[in-house]
């Protein structure tokens, strides 16, 4: 089959979840004739490596003044701004010659910041058989972020959360399968036809594990407002108190784009904080614990599922346990006001044995949910049921 996906990011590198999420279907799909269509990569050469993998790639510029025009398009057209910063004559343009070139047997439609890309293709192609890959729920994200932001911002962010629920909501009832990467995300779209297709955790090979000194990691996005935020509190509400109770202990944060104010967390004794790490693997390797504080954000966080997979147990937020399969979530250590985080992290600190048993039923989870044989099974039944409709 031919299968056209649109989405709004360059596939690699995979920092971010939509980006892993795109690598993910491609794998899945290998044996299809794949075609991407997304902006231009940031780094030099960086489309080489998805022809190497035999994928089709169209990819176009961005630039800023087409982003501006396409956020005034968005609110005097009453769209999500998600959706109005990729609405851009460069990426219709691309979406409309991939499929002028070949009818796509699929079409995946990833986010509602693609959520354009329907009408380019439905206008071209017709009747085409849609996948609308929401993978995290934006209505769902802005309507929670509105709860920790300034009264002022407050009003922005309740906006956006409508606009993006009902552009949601309509691609859902318009696609022919809609999926998303957790079942709180998918019950937020309320799809004609749904599906969890969750994120594969990455199995990290750490190798040889020095995890001599008690040691906290917090990985991930590290600009990512809700691990922003959520590191922030932790320095202030859990960090002192745990230093206090489990002598010689560490904190690394390790990932992608630190914000700001998480670069100055390096400030703090007994911090370390690493930037735009190329492998989490020695991070993993150390860490007797990892974190998970996000009280805001949606779909799974990929840090927890590393973690699991690395045999790391893992202490999160409820917010974060939400997002997780049911059958996974006792799998976490579940955590909310600072006290419950400071003895939760004291005894996995302490308590070789306790976390050790606590890592191995992350394990098991991390096997029967999201290992990356599971995954690409379910995208591969969701293509192929999608093919399969008559629409």
């Amino acid at each position: 089959m031919r299968i056209l996906i649109v989405t709004s990011r360059f596939p690699y590198p995979s920092w971010r979840g939509n980006q892993v999420r795109t690598a993910e279907w491609l794998a899945a799909l290998e044996d299809h004739q794949r075609v991407v269509v997304c902006p231009k990569p940031d780094v030099v050469n960086g489309a080489r490596r998805l022809r190497d993998e035999g994928v089709d790639a169209t990819v176009y510029a961005g630039g800023r003044a087409a982003r501006v025009a396409g956020v005034i398009g968005a609110c005097t057209g009453g769209i999500p701004l998600q959706e109005g910063l990729y609405a851009t004559r460069a990426a219709r343009r691309a979406v409309a010659g991939a499929v002028s070139d070949a009818p796509p047997d699929v079409a995946v439609v990833q986010m509602v910041r693609c959520g354009w890309a329907v009408d380019v293709i439905r206008e071209i192609a017709g009747p085409v058989p849609m996948v609308f890959d929401a993978i995290d729920a934006m209505g769902l994200h802005f309507d929670r972020a509105a709860s920790f932001v300034t009264p002022a911002a407050r009003v922005f962010y309740r906006l956006e959360a409508a606009r993006c629920r009902r552009r949601e909501m309509a691609l859902a009832r318009m696609a022919t399968i809609t999926t998303a990467v957790s079942g709180r995300d998918l019950d937020a779209l309320q799809p004609t036809n749904g599906r969890v297709v969750p994120v594969a955790g990455r199995e990290v090979a750490t190798g040889i594990v020095d995890r001599g000194a008690p040691t906290v990691l917090l990985s991930g996005n590290l600009g990512y407002r809700p691990t922003v935020q959520g590191a922030l509190w932790f320095a202030r509400e859990v960090w002192p108190a745990l230093q206090a109770r489990v002598p010689g202990v560490r904190w690394i944060l390790a990932g992608a784009r630190p914000a700001a104010a998480v670069r100055r967390l390096d400030r703090l004794q007994g911090v370390e904080l690493h930037a735009d790490v190329p492998d989490l693997a020695a991070y993993l390797g150390r860490a007797t614990v990892s974190i998970a504080p996000m009280k805001e954000g949606s779909g799974v966080p990929m840090k927890v599922l590393e973690a699991w997979a690395a045999g790391v147990p893992v202490v999160g937020h409820p917010w974060a346990a939400d997002g997780l399969e049911e059958g996974a979530r006792e799998a976490m250590v579940i955590a909310e006001e600072a006290g419950e985080w400071q003895n939760a992290l004291t005894m996995l600190l302490n308590d070789p044995v306790a976390a050790r048993s606590q890592a191995e039923r992350g394990r098991s989870s991390w096997r029967d949910w999201y290992h990356p044989h599971r995954v690409t099974r379910l995208v591969r039944e969701v293509v192929d049921q999608a093919a399969g409709c008559d629409r």
